[in-house]
């Protein structure tokens, strides 16, 4: 069974280019949390050619096998190519920085979509995914919090449709941060009211990496078709959100 969000390929596309120790601890411990395989590249192999020290070997590695280096900005400047990126220009928010990340790995295209579910509770269970893979899974205290994060995410997505799903089973939250995300994005957000029956029920095998039973339905309404918000009559006129 096929895992939501995952990606098939366990070949790395990501070298890590840094002679800085630190700088190569969070390199590596981002991506590692972020399940992104990556390989070292020795900087100077990759650096512009020096006079008696050929480098065409790992640079054809590098042409043909990865599709981005990650590097800090003091050595930005010894590594040559166009598909490289700072790790201080990711950010330090692990949702957003994995947004860059996924949009310089794999670029998006028209019928694209970013999607986020929503599981409406005391905890609520919010799971964002980009090209279909996972950016984010987690769970939020409140509507304040959820409409703040959820917000953030669609702020820093590239520009692809938008549509946020909400699980039904508890109407006055799920109406509350629909009409709240509503309010703030209008016509740039797509939101659907999913109904959830039977995602909590589920357990983890096959429908996510570990996370709570929030989270994984999360996810589960994230996939599920649901029925168009409508805004309260008084809000607009435009009582629907098409297709």
């Amino acid at each position: 069974m096929s895992i939501i969000g995952a990606r098939s390929t366990v070949r790395a596309e990501v070298g890590v280019a840094t002679e800085n120790g630190k700088s190569y601890y969070n390199i590596t411990s981002f991506l590692n949390r972020i399940h992104i395989p990556y390989v070292d590249i020795i900087l100077d192999e990759i650096s512009y050619p020096k006079p008696n020290r050929p480098s065409a070997s790992i640079a054809d590695y590098v042409a043909k096998e990865l599709k981005l280096i990650i590097t800090t900005r003091k050595e930005r400047l010894q590594v040559s190519g166009k598909n490289v990126v700072c790790i201080e220009d990711l950010g330090e928010d692990i949702g957003v920085a994995k947004e860059k990340l996924l949009s310089l790995l794999y670029p998006s295209k028209e019928t694209d979509w970013f999607v986020v579910g929503i599981d409406p509770g005391e905890r609520t269970g919010m799971a964002a995914f980009m090209n279909q893979l996972e950016v984010e899974s987690t769970v939020l205290g409140s509507v304040e919090d959820t409409v703040l994060r959820v917000a953030k995410l669609i702020d820093n997505a590239p520009r692809i449709r938008k549509v946020v799903k909400i699980g039904s089973g508890m109407p006055m939250l799920a109406e509350q941060i629909a009409r709240r995300l509503d309010s703030q994005y209008r016509q740039k957000l797509h939101i659907q009211l999913v109904d959830e029956r039977g995602t909590s029920t589920l357990n983890s095998r096959g429908h996510g990496r570990i996370g709570t039973r929030d989270q994984r339905a999360a996810k589960l309404i994230a996939f599920r078709e649901g029925k168009d918000y409508l805004r309260p009559s008084n809000q607009s006129s435009t009582n629907a959100f098409m297709r």
